[in-house]
């Protein structure tokens, strides 16, 4: 594959509306949220939304890829928060730093329960100073 090739595969979806693009606010990670594939590290969290997150890693996603996904963290309250959801790989680019990837996840058929969790971790991260004492976001097998 040349390497034209490679990035017309993976490039950002020039076509989408901004509209398309941004349905949900996305709230800047000022804590590490990790993304790890069993044991191995995935990439960290940039940002995230209620519609998806960005994924800065060290490996190229394949667009269109669904992922099974659990994120779990206890909260600056103490309060133990868990869901599991699926998302799909909506872009995958090399990032301005060598050997580096930002990727595009959006949330698939995110349950009401799962939205509620979410806005919740949001709002404390955001009303605070965003510290997690224990973040995980694991792919499910």
């Amino acid at each position: 594959m040349t390497e034209k090739e490679n990035k017309q595969d993976w490039a950002i979806e020039d076509g989408w509306s901004e509209k398309k693009r941004r349905q949900h606010k996305r709230y800047n990670t000022h804590f590490c949220l990790r993304v790890f594939d069993e044991e191995n590290l995935l990439g960290d969290v940039i940002d995230i939304s209620l519609g998806g997150l960005k994924l800065l890693g060290s490996e190229i996603l394949p667009l269109g890829q669904i992922m099974s996904l659990r994120l779990e963290a206890v909260l600056e309250s103490g309060q133990p928060a868990s869901f599991e959801f699926q998302a799909g790989v909506a872009w995958s680019d090399q990032d301005e730093n060598p050997g580096r990837y930002i990727t595009g996840l959006e949330f698939l058929g995110l349950l009401a329960q799962g939205r509620e969790i979410m806005q919740g971790m949001i709002n404390q991260w955001t009303q605070s100073s965003g510290s997690v004492s224990v973040c995980k976001l694991t792919p499910i097998k």
